[in-house]
């Protein structure tokens, strides 16, 4: 019975072959929520998967931190808008670079970061887009408004991926044709919800 509910809360990826799965999340998602976020990474790469992140602060942030803590750097990818490290956010630029000396890697984009509004945020939507295209799954983090990620989580289920949320004060989002189920295997995944392809 254990391993089945072990499987059920897995199908973000499967363990065969290192799968990449994207975990994401809103920039304002709590300080609290980092313990949870770093055991969901750390659940994941114990499954054989590498995981895929945005550098960003919050989500993001605790992610990377985790898998720099642990030392797993190498087993991380970082999808970044910017096309050199000064592009990120003061609180996170450090980290980032400690993250890419520890042996992860970065998939740069071609902003500074000092162009206007309008071209940044293309890129940041330009960067979840190609993460999106290399990942088999996502774990997404949401809290407040989370624009960039309910972005990316239509494009994630617009390709059919496998996808699981955590709600955090928020509503579960609605999506055409898509259902949210419980997932049951409890520990780091008590409370979050996978999607289920209705067509």
């Amino acid at each position: 019975m254990e391993k089945q509910k072990s499987r059920s809360c897995v199908t973000v990826a499967s363990p065969v072959a290192q799968k990449l799965v994207g975990v994401i999340g809103s920039r304002s998602l709590p300080l609290e929520w980092a313990e949870r976020v770093g055991s969901v990474t750390e659940d994941l790469l114990g499954r054989g998967c590498n995981i895929a992140s945005g550098g960003a602060v919050g989500t993001d942030e605790f992610c990377l931190s985790h898998l720099v803590h642990i030392g797993e750097s190498a087993r991380g990818t970082l999808y970044s808008p910017w096309s050199t490290y000064e592009g990120f956010p003061v609180k996170v630029r450090a980290l980032t670079r400690q993250f890419k000396d520890y042996g992860g890697s970065v998939v740069w984009g071609t902003v500074r970061g000092q162009e206007e509004y309008t071209i940044v945020r293309t890129a940041l939507l330009q960067r979840n887009m190609r993460l999106i295209d290399a990942v088999t799954g996502v774990v997404a983090f949401l809290f407040g408004e989370s624009r960039g990620t309910l972005f990316t989580l239509r494009k994630a289920l617009a390709a059919h991926l496998s996808v699981v949320i955590f709600c955090v004060g928020c509503p579960l989002p609605e999506f055409p044709n898509i259902k949210w189920k419980p997932l049951i295997c409890g520990g780091c995944w008590d409370g979050a919800y996978k999607a289920v392809y209705l067509k």
